[in-house]
């Protein structure tokens, strides 16, 4: 979604999805062959597995000076050793590569300098801003790429960023190997031919600053005001499309639902005095990757799309479907961060309705107090 700075949804009374700090840029791809569509076990034994949140405040880098990004102010705090990193469990590319789908931004940065002949400074950033609850994902990433540095910051949020050339290009090649789904390969695309210019240096020529500016101003975020105004005569370039974009392993459908993903409880009062549950999980994603969210539909077998004006939803509420699909996938390739406990209140509230405690008030009381203490509602 565009430049959003909170994703928490509310729907119908419904408890949802885990705030976030700082949205994501939203992208697009060439034309590309992407990898065909790969099923999973439908019938897996369930596998609840709980994470560890780790609130420990700490900033970690690759032996780099530390700096801050985004709203707020980097704590002091000590380095973790690199050896820390050995016990991080182990990422999977795909799930990386969905939560950078869900939730990362590609960033070309053009600032007023006196430090340079041409009095303009440049520089890419990649970049993943969550709250601190999520603290445990950006520490996993950076165990998965050996690269970046992750800064917890005094207004509760936290951020991974990769900034130095060479590891720019680790960043590269994984997303060359592993690349992204959603509209935001387009963004990828422009991030890395501003790379291209970077590395050789002409970013340190106004023809090369010209480059820049014609790629920066088809990013989602476009040219700021100020750069406008100065260069108002920028030649814009063509901004990449993305077709063909279909999911070529779970692990990425558990990364993207890890960022994007809402596991909701919803208990209706009837009027025959009888309390009705529901379950529902939800996926939103700007309307723009309508194509990538209708696909969905295919590889689980189950659930609807709904289009409105900007966004796109998929939602499963079929009890069968919960059952017999998300519940293996899930428990196969699991939810990460704080998603993964409201998953495992969803996951509580599923049990109970399968023994039919959900039909009795003692179970639906049970249930209304596990639905209080999900999404919004965790401490």
């Amino acid at each position: 979604m565009d430049n959003r700075e909170s994703k928490s949804v509310i729907c119908e009374s419904i408890a949802v999805k885990e705030q976030r700090v700082d949205g994501s840029c939203t992208g697009a791809k060439p034309p590309v062959l992407r990898c065909t569509l790969m099923g999973f076990e439908r019938n897996l034994p369930i596998n609840i597995q709980s994470k560890l949140i780790n609130k420990k405040l700490f900033s970690t880098s690759s032996g780099r000076p530390q700096h801050s990004w985004g709203t707020g102010t980097a704590r002091s705090a000590s380095t973790i050793d690199k050896d820390h990193d050995d016990f991080m469990p182990k990422m999977n590319p795909w799930f990386f590569t969905g939560f950078s789908d869900g939730e990362a931004s590609f960033m070309i940065y053009i600032q007023k300098t006196n430090s340079t002949k041409i009095g303009w400074a440049s520089w890419v950033s990649f970049e993943i801003n969550l709250s601190d609850k999520d603290l445990s994902i950006l520490k996993s990433i950076k165990s998965y790429l050996k690269v970046g540095t992750v800064n917890q910051k005094s207004d509760g949020s936290c951020v991974y960023y990769i900034r130095r050339l060479p590891e720019i290009s680790i960043l590269i090649d994984h997303f060359d190997k592993y690349p992204l789904l959603t509209q935001k390969f387009a963004d990828y695309l422009l991030f890395k031919s501003a790379y291209e210019i970077l590395k050789k240096k002409e970013h340190l020529t106004i023809e090369g600053l010209h480059k820049l500016l014609a790629i920066k101003a088809v990013t989602n975020k476009g040219l700021p005001e100020v750069l406008k105004e100065t260069f108002p005569n920028i030649t814009l370039i063509e901004r990449p499309s993305v077709f063909d974009s279909k999911i070529p392993d779970p692990y990425w459908l558990a990364g993207f639902s890890t960022a994007e993903g809402s596991f909701m409880v919803r208990v209706m009062d009837n009027s025959n005095s009888r309390s009705q549950v529901l379950l529902r999980f939800k996926l939103t994603q700007h309307s723009r990757d309508e194509q990538l969210m209708r696909s969905l539909v295919n590889y689980l077998d189950c659930g609807k799309i709904y289009v409105n004006e900007r966004s796109v939803d998929f939602i499963v509420t079929k009890f069968s479907d919960i059952t017999n699909k998300l519940i293996p996938l899930f428990g196969k390739y699991p939810i990460q961060g704080i998603k993964n406990l409201n998953y495992l209140d969803f996951l509580k509230v599923w049990q109970l309705m399968i023994n039919d405690l959900h039909l009795t008030d003692k179970g639906v009381k049970l249930i209304r107090k596990i639905k209080a203490g999900m999404n919004l509602g965790r401490n």
